[in-house]
């Protein structure tokens, strides 16, 4: 599927050194028939050959070409491959995987799953996001990401390759952006009485909102139980990065929670509760507290409030 500029590293018996088999909390669900294997055992599959109108996507061939993309185009940024898992099933005609990445700088994390069969039951398939949860009944589930999806046909092989790629870039590009935000986050300064005073205008300007998920805390015991979390009265909830008296604790106070709930309401909660802290950058921006130069200070005004249109 892909040019190969340099052997992957193996060791003494010639297996691939990528990483365990813990992919986090990403979810890899297998039914009666599904089998848990390795990466070289994969490569043990042989894949069917081309026809007319069917186009074959070798197993291990998917795989390889995100551990040479991913070295090329996430390493450099920091994502290190973390952990990895495969099952297959109908005799190895269908595969499913997950690749866990971290990223060792912000601690955020990346995942790749995907799906392929040689039986023309389902079309090749990969997402690349911040939490997958990927089933061999077909379905795939993304938090916050990219999803490709392509029949077995025509130029299949380098149409995947090519949205690999692109993928990569552009959910990187994304997570760039979030360290960019957190980092802002870390700068401003924030005292309990103002952290309490933002909760009480996250609470009221999300609760009438027409879509339920993006109320953010939807009963009085989350609300309570995120407040607590903030006011840290016993000085040990909190160890994040500034310390715990800034708009990035605040913004975690309710993250926390959120790991929870299923992957399509974390999206749209976290969209709230982000654009809550985006306003208060801005906010913040415009007051003077943070203090920039003019054009430094007039882009990063600029790109919060494009974000927002």
């Amino acid at each position: 599927m892909v040019e190969v500029t340099a052997p992957l590293e193996v060791d003494a018996n010639n297996q691939l050194l990528v990483a365990t088999d813990d992919i986090g909390d990403n979810q890899l669900w297998n039914h009666r028939g599904s089998v848990e294997i390795t990466y070289d055992d994969l490569r043990q599959i042989t894949p069917p050959e081309d026809t007319a109108t069917y186009t074959s996507i070798g197993h291990s061939d998917f795989a390889e070409t995100l551990y040479k993309h991913a070295d090329r185009l996430m390493a450099p940024k920091g994502y290190t491959l973390d952990g990895q898992k495969y099952i297959v099933s109908k005799e190895g005609d269908r595969m499913f995987f997950i690749h866990s990445y971290l990223n060792g700088d912000s601690g955020l994390q990346l995942a790749l799953a995907g799906r392929n069969s040689y039986d023309k039951s389902m079309r090749a398939a990969l997402a690349v996001a911040a939490k997958v949860t990927v089933c061999d009944n077909l379905a795939m589930i993304t938090e916050d990401g990219v999803s490709i999806f392509r029949k077995h046909s025509g130029n299949a092989r380098s149409y995947l390759n090519d949205q690999i790629i692109l993928g990569m870039v552009k959910a990187t590009d994304s997570w760039d952006d979030m360290r960019s935000d957190r980092d802002d986050m870390v700068g401003i300064e924030m005292d309990q009485r103002r952290g309490l005073e933002l909760m009480g205008w996250a609470k009221g300007s999300t609760r009438s909102d027409k879509s339920a998920s993006r109320r953010l805390l939807a009963t009085p015991k989350e609300w309570n139980a995120t407040q607590t979390y903030w006011e840290d009265k016993n000085d040990q909830m909190h160890d994040y990065e500034g310390g715990n008296r800034t708009l990035w604790s605040w913004y975690n106070s309710f993250t926390v929670d959120m790991k929870d709930l299923k992957p399509e309401l974390q999206l749209a909660q976290h969209a709230s509760i982000h654009s809550v802290a985006q306003g208060e950058l801005v906010e913040r921006a415009a007051k003077g507290v943070v203090q920039e130069d003019e054009d430094t200070f007039g882009g990063t005004v600029n790109r919060l409030l494009d974000r927002e249109d």
